[in-house]
């Protein structure tokens, strides 16, 4: 190889290299960002399932009287 191939090559190998740790890290940070969104997404839907639960005990046991004529 001539010294000016030698050094595209090299350039384009280190640049190889980087790229593709950059890759790697940001399909790294997406994974633990929705793993992190489902967790949050799930309690915050339990949480809603027991609100809603609580509410539906709570009116059942207290029906307002019907509004007079």
């Amino acid at each position: 190889m001539t010294p000016v191939l030698s050094l595209l090559a090299s350039d384009s190998v280190a640049f190889g290299v980087i790229f593709g740790i950059f890759v790697v890290a940001l399909l790294a940070l997406i994974v633990i960002v929705l793993r992190w969104a489902v967790r949050r997404d799930r309690q915050g839907r339990d949480q809603w399932k027991q609100r809603q639960a609580n509410r539906m005990a709570g009116t059942e046991r207290d029906v307002p009287p019907a509004p007079g004529p």
